[in-house]
């Protein structure tokens, strides 16, 4: 009698235990339910993704460039301190607003005025690599005169060495440009600065046509005259500047720099052009053979800044325009 009444007591118990997690399975039911018609905005995330600390952009950063020696170039940082070997690199680097980025800089690199409190590293063709490597740079960036020996020697010891020696006309000025914002994470303004230059291009050449020129002047510019005379040949970055200036040079069918007195007689420039600052112009009305050419007798002898239009870089294009209109002086107006 006892052990039917104990049965029935466990029954009993068993019976109330499923009734009760019968009425907790519910309730789950309808929290999921909800769950469903009202999804949480908070989307689940594991503890291992919750340690991961947050990527920043250096961390994200990671570019490669082959630069003119045909060295693959990759930087996985943006870097901190930089070293330009070049005039023109350090006039890129300045426009993209890399000033406060750069340790160093060779003798000759004078653009903007503030860089020339920057330490010196000596000249383009052979800097002082002990100097160099002592600015603890990860990045140096050089340009056509320095020598392969000193990007040999940076590169033994892990520096980052770009040499860009691009092409010697208007491309060649953007592709630097554009190779020097990749390496330093500032590929935007990189465009911003080349699009600027591409659009004076394009006015001038517009403003240009609206004269309807029916014979270019002719140009040549010096940069040395005396016992031998030097001059922007037809395969010189300048050279192309004087055809884009509306304008015929002389010394178009003369390869590099050489000229001889007797070619430039020949080629009779209806106008000279100098680099300010030394006293050309002055010194060849002063100089047998020179007084005598018909620019020099017509006072059409006329300076300009050599830096900015010799430097493959953001200025360029304002060296450009500067030169048509001393071709052209209509256009000043």
């Amino acid at each position: 009698m006892r052990s039917k009444k104990a049965l029935k007591g466990k029954v009993i118990s068993l019976l109330l235990v499923t009734f009760l997690m019968g009425l907790l399975l519910v309730g789950c039911g309808s929290k999921n339910q909800g769950d469903q018609t009202a999804p949480s905005t908070s989307p689940e995330v594991s503890a291992e993704e919750a340690s991961k600390p947050e990527q920043t952009a250096d961390e994200a950063f990671n570019v490669t460039i082959t630069d003119s020696t045909g060295t693959e170039i990759t930087l996985t940082k943006k870097p901190e301190r930089i070293v330009s070997l070049a005039p023109s690199t350090t006039e890129i680097l300045c426009a993209l607003g890399l000033e406060d980025k750069m340790v160093g800089r060779t003798k000759y690199c004078n653009y903007p005025e503030s860089i020339t409190a920057l330490p010196e590293v000596g000249g383009t063709s052979n800097p002082n690599v002990e100097a160099i490597v002592d600015l603890n740079p990860d990045l140096v960036v050089g340009a056509t005169h320095v020598s392969e020996e000193v990007i040999g020697k940076l590169r033994e010891v892990g520096i980052n060495v770009a040499f860009l020696n691009e092409q010697e006309n208007f491309e060649g000025t953007y592709s630097a440009i554009e190779k020097v914002g990749m390496l330093t994470g500032t590929d935007e303004k990189a465009a911003e600065v080349v699009a600027d230059m591409k659009q004076k291009v394009a006015d001038l050449q517009t403003a240009l046509k609206a004269f309807n020129l029916t014979e270019l002047p002719k140009v040549y510019y010096a940069t040395g005259f005396g016992e031998s005379d030097y001059g922007a040949g037809g395969d010189t970055f300048i050279g192309e500047i004087i055809q884009l200036a509306g304008a015929t040079n002389i010394a178009q069918d003369i390869s590099g720099w050489s000229i001889s007195k007797e070619q430039i007689a020949d080629g009779d420039p209806d106008i000279i052009i100098v680099p300010s600052g030394i006293n050309m112009a002055a010194d060849m009305r002063a100089t047998d053979f020179y007084k005598d050419l018909r620019a020099v007798k017509e006072g059409k002898v006329y300076e300009i800044d050599g830096d900015s239009i010799s430097r493959q870089g953001p200025r360029v294009a304002d060296a450009l325009v500067e030169m048509a209109q001393k071709i052209h002086p209509e256009l000043a107006k």
